[in-house]
């Protein structure tokens, strides 16, 4: 699908494409392309998904169409997304996330990891009996507590 703009200037019309947008046969979004007004690229992305339609791989370009990032997601027997790694523009990895689940299904940790393993931020999840997150504590890669943020629901 494209969207196109057009315009008058200097007495002539102009058309421009102010975006595009592929999708494959399970109607997931595969191409994004966004252009500014200039009609240049200022913002290129694909995607992969699987047969659950579930995210696999995510690509950022630059304008001229270069791999700038690309991202790997992988998920568990549930289908919970379990790791996702970034790689930079030379296929290096940059880092990547590590999540857990409990036995109902509710994140309860996301792990940041550099590209030696090492741990760089520790993200824990605790839910009350209605399955609701209520708060979330901020590590860094040495344990020590960041931040906590609390949520309260009003029923």
């Amino acid at each position: 699908m494209t969207v196109s703009r057009t315009t008058i200037k200097d007495g002539k019309e102009v058309t421009l494409k102010e975006s595009m947008d592929k999708y494959d046969g399970s109607g997931n979004n595969t191409e994004t392309i966004e252009y500014d007004e200039k009609g240049d690229v200022k913002k290129h992305e694909s995607a992969v998904y699987n047969k659950d339609g579930d995210k696999t791989e995510e690509t950022i370009y630059t304008s001229d169409g270069k791999i700038k990032k690309r991202t790997v997601i992988k998920y568990n027997a549930s289908n919970d997304k379990s790791e996702e790694q970034n790689y930079d523009a030379a296929g290096n990895l940059i880092d990547k996330e590590v999540y857990t689940y409990n036995a109902n299904g509710e994140r309860t940790t996301e792990v940041t990891l550099d590209k030696n393993n090492t741990v760089t931020k520790k993200v824990i999840i605790l839910y009350d009996k209605k399955s609701m997150p209520i708060e979330k504590r901020t590590y860094d890669g040495k344990d020590n507590l960041q931040s906590t943020k609390k949520i309260v629901y009003e029923y």
